[in-house]
């Protein structure tokens, strides 16, 4: 996890211009990373990151830092891109999940050995074959380390619907993987 200078944080509450960039700057990899699975396009993941970044500037006041600043950051990026999905969904339909390389999920194991993260890689990159609300739901639940009941108020849908989802995809990422097996 990286560790964020507490005088660039204080800074960026000043609204230091340079503070905000450096901040932006060293976060980007990382929102990009989250962003990137819900995006349908690099142009889209940036007009997320922005959002979420905007946003976490806008709430910094609120951040504690008993909390690590990552944790804060990811959570907020997220509830601005799943905001911003819900936006869109007036206007567009389809919704295709992208996966780029991130660090692993703290649901996960901490420390992964090489086949646990080549097992996971596929899970991830499989995760995009999935209808676009099963996979949003599993990426969701499984990666980000929402609950049901989060999932579902933010999805618009009921805590059932989301545990249904769910357990729709680690279906067929079973049958998946049995034929990737044969």
């Amino acid at each position: 996890m990286i560790q964020y200078d507490k005088e660039l944080i204080k800074k960026c509450l000043k609204k230091d211009r340079k503070a905000q960039n450096e901040l932006y700057q060293s976060c980007y990899n990382f929102m990009m990373a989250i962003c990137w699975r819900y995006a349908k396009n690099n142009e889209e993941a940036i007009e997320f990151l922005n959002a979420g970044f905007l946003k976490a500037l806008i709430n910094l006041k609120k951040y504690k830092t008993k909390v690590p600043f990552e944790l804060w950051l990811r959570k907020v990026v997220i509830n601005e891109v799943i905001d911003q999905i819900r936006k869109e969904k007036n206007y567009k339909a389809k919704i295709e999940i992208r996966e780029v390389e991130e660090l692993p999920n703290y649901q996960l194991a901490p420390v992964l050995n090489s086949m646990q993260q080549d097992k996971i890689d596929w899970i991830k990159d499989k995760a995009k074959d999935l209808p676009n609300v099963t996979g949003r739901v599993f990426n969701m639940y499984a990666f980000d380390g929402y609950k049901h009941q989060e999932i579902a108020r933010m999805l618009n849908i009921s805590e059932g619907t989301s545990q249904w989802h769910y357990s729709i995809a680690k279906q067929k990422l079973r049958e998946w993987a049995v034929k990737k097996e044969a």
